[in-house]
């Protein structure tokens, strides 16, 4: 019996091709043992989308916005230890930040201000300074791996929207 769009628990194809690259995301972690999955999966889950164009629309979006906020972190990282009272410096220096972040994305990458924040301030205020950079590396490569597993699942499976706007 095929299901109605109107029961509200249906599993559609997007559902199904979001899960698929959710368990594509840790089974590739647990077998190269590289750690939580979690930024690849919600960067899978925030790039897949209806169609292959959107869908690596987001995906890019998600790693410019990553890789902004990772190099903003790190800058001004770098910049605090240099400075007097790195204590009290995150008081400027963390909206500074903010600042350059929607600066730039506001310029170059509109739909990746929140993830750009969200990684600066992970980064900024969680990781020590000795581990900043590889950390900000680690998080950027877990949000290319996620956003790729999420394209490459987008492509490999049907997608009946394309059809749609063949006809």
């Amino acid at each position: 019996m095929p299901q109605s769009s109107n029961n509200p628990f249906h599993i559609g194809l997007r559902t199904l091709k979001t899960s698929i690259s959710v368990f594509i995301c840790v089974v590739l972690f647990r077998v190269l043992h590289r750690g939580s999955p979690m930024l690849a999966a919600l960067s899978a889950i925030f790039s897949l989308r209806v169609d292959h164009q959107q869908t690596f629309k987001f995906a890019l979006s998600r790693f410019i916005g990553n890789s902004t906020g990772g190099v903003i972190a790190i800058i001004l990282l770098q910049l605090r230890y240099h400075l007097p009272y790195p204590q009290y410096t995150d008081l400027l220096l963390a909206p500074i930040g903010i600042v350059l972040i929607i600066l730039f994305c506001n310029q170059f990458n509109k739909t990746g201000v929140i993830n750009s924040c969200a990684t600066f301030l992970v980064i900024f205020f969680n990781i020590e300074a000795a581990e900043n950079v590889g950390y900000a590396v680690q998080r950027i490569l877990d949000t290319l791996i996620g956003a790729v597993i999420a394209i490459g699942v987008n492509h490999i499976l049907p997608n009946p929207h394309l059809k749609k706007q063949e006809n």
